[in-house]
């Protein structure tokens, strides 16, 4: 292994959407931001990206705790109004910003799914695995998922509403992968899935959040994904 391990999100496992409760309000709303920063064909309101804007510095610099609307409104010069015409609480102005941190994010994975079948099985995995990397690892992005993980606690289903728009995509994009590679395999698609993100993911995670690694160069991540992929090809693939 190289003496320099990035960092990743931590193992997934999908949940069961059958058992899912019916999306709030507030989701819907969340869900319909997402789709506008997502489309070319909608563009968002340029005052909607500047409470974004806000909100994700004032978040990241108090804590959810510690954040209120109106000392957001204060210290910003939007207006309280400005920020209630867009989202209608705390809580909803938070999963829009979870939601829009993650729109690349989203968007570079629909563009894998379809440039992946004409890959072999190892390059795919590395490339999705790099993508998922590059977004995980930075220190902006340590700071949000400590945030969405504390006030999970609080809160489960913003926990909820942040696995659903980021690690389950991560899942189910390998889980394409493996589909489309069954016979190299005596293992469920979903069942590679989840034993290769914990081999990508598990080490480097505590070791970021632990302080004892900085964010990984491309070329770091590059090296540690493809060790990674060749393990798990030998142990879980057949030989050919």
């Amino acid at each position: 292994m190289s003496s320099v391990q990035p960092d990743v999100k931590g193992s997934l496992r999908r949940r069961d959407s059958a058992g899912d409760e019916e999306e709030t309000g507030a989701v819907r709303s969340v869900a319909a931001l997402i789709r506008s920063l997502s489309e070319d064909r909608i563009k968002p309101k340029a005052k909607e990206q500047e409470v974004l804007d806000v909100a994700t510095a004032y978040f990241l610099k108090h804590g959810y705790q510690g954040a209120s609307i109106n000392a957001m409104a204060r210290s910003s010069g939007i207006s309280k109004e400005s920020i209630y015409r867009y989202f209608s609480s705390k809580k909803q102005l938070f999963e829009a910003v979870i939601g829009r941190e993650l729109v690349d994010y989203q968007e570079r994975l629909r563009r894998l799914s379809a440039t992946n079948k004409t890959m072999d099985l190892r390059e795919a995995l590395i490339t999705v695995a790099e993508t998922v990397l590059g977004v995980v690892t930075t220190d902006r992005a340590l700071a949000l998922r400590r945030l969405i993980f504390d006030e999970a606690r609080h809160s489960p289903d913003v926990g909820q509403h942040y696995y659903k728009i980021g690690p389950e995509q991560a899942f189910a994009a390998f889980e394409d992968i493996f589909k489309s590679h069954q016979t190299e395999s005596d293992f469920d698609a979903a069942v590679l899935s989840r034993h290769l993100l914990a081999m990508i993911s598990w080490r480097v995670m505590l070791e970021r959040e632990c302080a004892m690694i900085a964010a990984p160069t491309s070329a770091e991540m590059r090296r540690w994904v493809e060790s990674v992929v060749e393990d798990f090809v030998k142990a879980f693939l057949r030989s050919k």
